[in-house]
């Protein structure tokens, strides 16, 4: 090849970096200027690609066997990837180097770089300049428009160079060409990526101009609108409203777009056929650099599945599926507006509270497809015989509860529980046979008995029970006498203090498993008392009184410090038992102290915080959303994980669920004993899994007893199960054998 335009004056490596040059009357750099103006002119046709024909041109201007460009690679800038090399008389393909130790480095820093000889003694770490026998370099920086470095063009050779000012310059010529180059592919790669996402976006996407006149939509946008963009160009952007909306709404609208902000909310619109449908919306102003709005984007998606799926989860979770009536959930919210109601207007109200009679017999003598039938003709009698006014629920097996708002005298009460006890005690048809049951009933009248649903609810059913008492089929008025049912349970409640002085409480455990897998992901602390006579007090006799006393806080933080102990020691023996669920109460729940309890449980056992999950009822949950939220995110923080427990039992806002930091939902088994048979709670269960799924959350069924119940859930994409089909609660001991064999679910 011809010699370079340089000539070998010194040995000895030399730097120089930049320079400051003058190019009038240089007849030798003529030629590289003809490079560069046929370089401009390539790039202007856009016949060839400037980055590969640039370098060849570029070498045979120089007169130097190399020449290439490289651009930085990654966030960190630490490689080059070279794009296009002439090397030794041949392009070359595509290759990547590191660029510490190498003199791209110092072009990077400095601009220019200029090593007429000895480039490999001067950067002896550099095995891109070994590898091509290079000796001498001389390179300069490309610069994107908007200032950025964004790579280097070198031009190298095997034989030394000398130094000639009034070439220097003409390879910033070259650079710049080709940072232009660079720039170019980069905004049409820009582009391209931002029309293939307009185009195949799931979304709807609007685009208008500054006068809400439609300038372009997307395929998504017909998709789901009907609209066809060549009917709706030049049209007004508000084409798609459904008239359903408050106008307030477009105001806010327009607000938060005029002060700059993103809109984000959900309205209702209508399709070309006219069809109504709830739609998901992103609204953003572009503006220019003045502030002058250029465009809206608005982007789009229909949420008729997401709303369906939460109105049939509210409905299922409000009212009975076998009555259709209001649940226990909805009457005690019906309840507390009419106790509001009749305080602001000084009235009275009644609450019933109904158990039949006679209705395990029908039972066990028809079967339970009878027993449903009659819950079902009692539910349609009783509303059939009140005012529109008053309230009719079904709360719990064959227990029913009506609220009488407006009520006058007690005679007024009576004559209306008379007329109730006659409906109900009239024959049932149970397909060709006739069935009977009778009714007792309990009565607390606010404000006398009570001014608060629980109150109420808690002296109907004792008025109920002496209903029953006294021979059935009855009505009685509840009477302060009735309460000493509740001394029994003060006392219950005294015993339960001393319970913990005298360490009759102790803990078992219960694993869970994951479905796919197999494998014990998470074993559940519960806790038992067994009292100073030996006998087992059931937790649902002593839970409620610790929560009405108070006890619930001193007492979850026993069972804290208790598993959290025994935990650590499985860890220390390596039994695998993924993470300690521990319940927590609503009242512990809402006690200023929790985060402390948990934070000492931990430090005094030495287990970490990722190793503990923590259940925490829905209802609870959901009574202070924002205060629970507060809570949650503290005991995130902490590394803590979060389960809303009993799911499916209160009436939890999608909205809620996405901010609270959970990481499981724990289906409540009264959904789980009756499926697959029950289609209902079937529905309910497959519902709150999708919804859990569509949160990124992991869903959990706890009281699984039979394989068909397992069966089901792993068809419906459960997770993770619970109960007594896989292990009934243990003691530590037993557990710990439990673990160190592995266990593992068989197959289904």
């Amino acid at each position: 090849m011809d010699s370079p335009l340089f000539a070998d004056e010194s040995k000895q490596p030399q730097i120089e970096y930049g320079e400051s040059v003058n190019m009038a009357n240089s007849r030798t750099a003529d030629p590289v200027l003809r490079a560069v103006a046929e370089l401009a002119r390539v790039a202007a046709s856009g016949g060839e690609r400037l980055s590969i024909d640039g370098v060849r041109r570029l070498a045979a201007a120089y007169g130097v066997a190399n020449a290439y460009v490289g651009s930085l690679a990654g966030e960190s800038a630490a490689k080059v990837v070279v794009t296009a090399a002439w090397i030794n008389g041949a392009a070359l393909d595509d290759y990547t180097y590191d660029l510490a130790g190498s003199p791209c480095a110092d072009v990077l820093t400095h601009g220019r770089l200029f090593v007429p000889s000895g480039a490999q003694l001067a950067y002896p770490n550099c095995k891109m300049l070994k590898q091509f026998a290079i000796e001498s370099y001389f390179g300069a920086v490309l610069t994107a428009a908007s200032g950025e470095k964004i790579g280097v063009v070198v031009v190298a050779d095997g034989a030394p160079m000398v130094k000639d000012d009034r070439l220097h310059p003409v390879l910033g010529l070259f650079a710049d060409l080709i940072s232009l180059e660079m720039g170019k592919e980069t905004a049409q790669r820009e582009l391209k990526l931002a029309a293939s996402v307009f185009n195949h976006s799931p979304q709807g996407i609007m685009l208008s101009d500054a006068e809400h006149r439609i300038r372009k939509v997307n395929a998504a946008f017909t998709a789901i609108t009907g609209w066809q963009e060549a009917d709706v160009l030049g049209r007004r952007d508000n084409m798609l409203s459904a008239g359903r909306d408050e106008p307030e709404l477009s105001e806010e609208m327009q607000t938060a777009l005029d002060e700059g902000a993103v809109w984000i909310g959900e309205l209702w619109s209508r399709r070309r056929d006219g069809e109504v449908y709830p739609e998901s919306r992103t609204v953003v102003a572009v503006r220019d650099i003045d502030q002058r709005v250029l465009h809206y984007v608005c982007m789009f998606s229909d949420i008729s599945a997401e709303k369906f799926a939460a109105e049939r989860i509210h409905r299922l979770a409000h009212y009975d599926a076998t009555t259709d009536l209001p649940n226990r959930v909805l009457l005690q919210d019906r309840l507390l507006h009419a106790i509001n109601r009749a305080g602001r207007a000084e009235g009275r109200l009644a609450l019933l509270f109904l158990d039949l009679d006679g209705f395990k017999l029908i039972n066990d003598t028809y079967g339970h497809s009878a027993g449903d039938e009659v819950l079902r003709q009692v539910g349609v009698r009783l509303e059939s015989r009140l005012r529109k006014a008053d309230v009719v629920a079904r709360v719990g097996g064959d227990e029913f509860a009506v609220v009488l708002n407006d009520v006058g005298h007690d005679s007024d009460i009576q004559a209306i529980c008379d007329h109730l006890l006659e409906v109900i005690t009239e024959p049932y048809d149970l397909s060709g046979h006739e069935g009977r049951v009778t009714t007792s009933i309990g009565i607390a009248v606010f404000p006398e008995d009570g001014s608060d649903v629980q109150t109420l609810l808690k002296h109907a059913d004792a008025a109920m029970y002496r209903a029953k008492e006294s021979g059935k089929n009855r009505y009685t008025f509840f009477a302060p006498e009735m309460n000493e049912r509740a001394e029994e349970r003060s006392q219950l409640t005294r015993q339960l203090r001393l319970a913990l002085e005298r360490n009759e409480l102790s803990l078992c455990y219960q694993p869970q498993y994951d479905l796919a897998t197999g494998r014990v992901v998470a074993v559940e602390a519960l806790i038992r008392w067994q009292n100073e006579l030996g006998d087992l007090v059931p937790p649902a006799h002593f839970i409620p009184l610790a929560e009405d006393s108070g006890l619930i806080v001193t007492l979850g933080a026993w069972v804290l410090n208790e598993a959290c102990q025994q935990a650590q020691q499985w860890r220390e023996q390596g039994l695998g038992f993924g993470r300690l669920a521990v319940n927590i109460s609503g009242r512990q729940f809402q006690d200023e102290g929790l985060l402390e309890a948990v934070d000492s449980a931990l430090a005094a056992s030495g287990l970490p915080g990722s190793c503990l999950e923590l259940e925490i009822t829905e209802s609870w949950v959901m009574e202070g959303p924002f205060r629970a939220e507060s809570q949650m995110h503290r005991l995130s923080e902490m590394g803590i994980n979060l389960v809303i427990d009993d799911f499916g039992v209160a009436n939890s806002s999608m909205a809620y669920l996405k901010r609270f930091p959970v990481q499981k939902l724990k289906i409540d088994r009264s959904f789980i004993r009756d499926i697959p048979a029950d289609q209902d709670d079937a529905a309910i269960v497959s519902a709150i899994i999708a919804m859990g799924h569509s949160l990124g959350l992991r869903v959990v069924a706890e009281g699984v007893e039979t394989t068909e119940q397992r069966s089901y859930l792993r068809g419906t994409g459960c997770d993770e199960v619970q109960g007594y089909l896989f292990g009934r609660p243990v003691r530590h001991d037993e557990m710990n054998v439990l673990l160190a064999y592995g266990p593992t679910l068989a197959p289904s």
